[in-house]
């Protein structure tokens, strides 16, 4: 494997590059989103490798198995299980690759696109559904190596207690050959070399390939997850925006209709008035004034006319 292959997509730059941008744009949900999805597709990857493992060891087993007619004649059908799984897994481990190879893609073309044209680019990160179809993929490839695996489980199974079996009927021939009493092998667990050697890890496989099938449905549904958040992102936004424009225009109205109260009393007007006690107050000292003026006219010409 080389060092890209193996590189995690949660610590590829272009990835983390943009969850960050995702996260400074007030899109925190989308970017876990986009960060747990790249987690189960490392997962994946990881237990691919832990499965080509336990096969090459698998291997490695079969081959060093003692020589004799009957193991000789299960080798070559144990190890045909074997490399019928080794293809399965090689098969997953490179759909894999073409997942990550998708992701690393289309991450690096929203963040060359967000730098150039700001939040709204963002809202591409919905395209990650496009694996989707992938991980569908990957999904039927390991439930198909699930039920490859139980068959090749129960036949290996089968295969070993047949040699047990054998073995003891064998033992209980040369003691009895030999004047000796049989053993009672049903009071005694016994283990043939084939069941570490070939069931154990084909267990481990199963195992394995039964986690993975978890982990792609949880990919799977978060890929989901992923696309609704953008749309009510989006759906939010644009109410925000709707919102704006519309209180443009109350706001200038509401500006002018200031305006004129403010400028409106700037305009003098042609008299002043007076209410209340003093207005009362004033007309009686004026009403007072005229009064006596009357008077003092009177008096002048009733003084001329004597």
């Amino acid at each position: 494997m080389d060092m890209e292959a193996g590189k995690t997509l949660t610590n590829e730059e272009v990835v983390r590059e943009l969850l960050e941008l995702l996260k400074k744009n007030a899109m925190k949900e989308q970017a876990n989103d986009v960060f747990e999805i790249c987690s189960y597709v490392d997962g994946l990857e990881k237990k691919i490798d832990s499965m080509t493992e336990e096969l090459t060891n698998m291997q490695n087993q079969i081959k060093e198995m003692q020589e004799d007619t009957l193991v000789n004649n299960a080798k070559k059908a144990l190890s045909e299980a074997q490399e019928r799984l080794n293809a399965r897994c090689e098969q997953i481990k490179s759909q894999v690759l073409e997942v990550k190879a998708q992701v690393k893609s289309t991450a690096k073309s929203i963040v060359d696109e967000a730098k150039a044209k700001g939040r709204a680019a963002l809202y591409r990160v919905s395209e990650f559904l496009g694996i989707k179809k992938r991980l569908l993929d990957i999904r039927e490839n390991v439930r198909g190596a699930i039920k490859t695996t139980d068959k090749d489980i129960a036949k290996t199974a089968l295969l070993a207690k047949g040699f047990r079996e054998a073995g003891q009927t064998a033992a209980n021939a040369f003691r009895t050959f030999a004047d000796k009493p049989e053993v009672d092998y049903s009071q005694k667990e016994q283990k043939h070399p084939i069941t570490k050697a070939v069931l154990a890890p084909m267990k481990a496989v199963k195992k394995m390939l039964v986690s993975m099938e978890l982990h792609l449905d949880a990919s799977i549904d978060k890929l989901d997850n992923l696309a609704m958040n953008v749309k009510l992102d989006k759906e939010k936004h644009m109410e925000n925006m709707k919102k704006q424009e519309q209180t443009e225009p109350e706001r200038a109205e509401a500006e002018r209709v200031e305006a004129e109260v403010v400028y409106s009393p700037m305009v003098a007007e042609p008299q002043e008035y007076q209410y209340n006690a003093d207005a009362f107050e004033a007309r009686g000292v004026d009403e007072v004034k005229q009064e006596a003026a009357h008077k003092e006219v009177s008096k002048v010409r009733e003084d001329k006319a004597r």
